[in-house]
């Protein structure tokens, strides 16, 4: 049976979430400050893979109904945490699915931040989930790793840079295979985040599916629904929201 597992990195409030440097925030409070949230503000649907589906759906989540918001595994603050090691063992580094030979590997919670190749690491929030991320029951639940914090990768025996203001709300999701080291695909999340313009996103499911939200804004909220694809071996947006 495969195992799949998703690595995330951002800074917002979501069923586990976190508000700059904030502890997650619990289940309840954060299907509250949704539910204000969105009652305070007017979002039109800007983008339908299945119109009549988003416009019903966010009927029910700007109310939080029929949405199960997922729990991690595993909550760690260092990537060395104890708890995390047996996970990190099988998989000191991965590469992405149909990669070459000489391919760059990656640790879990590295992401390419620009054109040229830089990396840059997650340094906080770490969870760990088991979802069924790719709505496919015969196979079982696949991981699910995040973690936020990103700065420049350090150089071997530097230790990792402060994290900027405005990179403290980017997260991301990865899905990765950990019986063959590889990374399936990510959804970057968590943009524009401030003590003022909250943002939040996680996990969660509707109607017996998985899905990752990201309600994130730039003085304006934008709200994104992804899925994962397997025939594309990626996340698709399947809604998309702009106030």
């Amino acid at each position: 049976m495969k195992r799949w597992t998703l690595g995330v990195v951002f800074l917002v409030l979501s069923a586990v979430s976190s508000s700059l440097g904030a502890e997650p925030a619990q289940t309840t409070s954060v299907k509250e400050q949704i539910i204000k949230l969105l009652a305070s503000i007017t979002m039109k649907l800007n983008y339908a893979v299945d119109e009549k589906f988003c416009r019903q759906f966010f009927e029910d989540f700007k109310k939080q109904e029929h949405i199960e918001h997922v729990q991690p595994i595993i909550q760690a603050d260092r990537i060395d945490d104890p708890a995390l090691a047996s996970f990190l063992a099988k998989c000191p580094t991965v590469k992405w699915i149909g990669a070459e030979a000489d391919d760059s590997e990656y640790r879990l919670n590295t992401r390419v931040r620009d054109q040229f190749g830089n990396k840059s690491v997650g340094t906080a929030h770490f969870r760990l989930y088991q979802v069924d991320i790719d709505n496919t029951k015969r196979n079982g639940r696949e991981h699910v790793f995040y973690s936020d914090g990103f700065v420049p990768e350090p150089l071997p025996g530097e230790q990792p840079a402060l994290v900027e203001e405005l990179d403290k709300t980017l997260g991301e999701y990865t899905a990765i295979n950990f019986e063959g080291c590889a990374t399936l695909g990510g959804v970057e999340v968590g943009r524009g985040g401030t003590s003022i313009f909250p943002v939040y996103n996680g996990v969660f499911r509707y109607h017996e599916q998985t899905y990752i939200y990201n309600l994130y804004g730039y003085g304006k909220y934008r709200l994104n629904i992804e899925k994962f694809k397997k025939e594309q071996k990626n996340f698709k947006i399947v809604c998309r929201y702009w106030q």
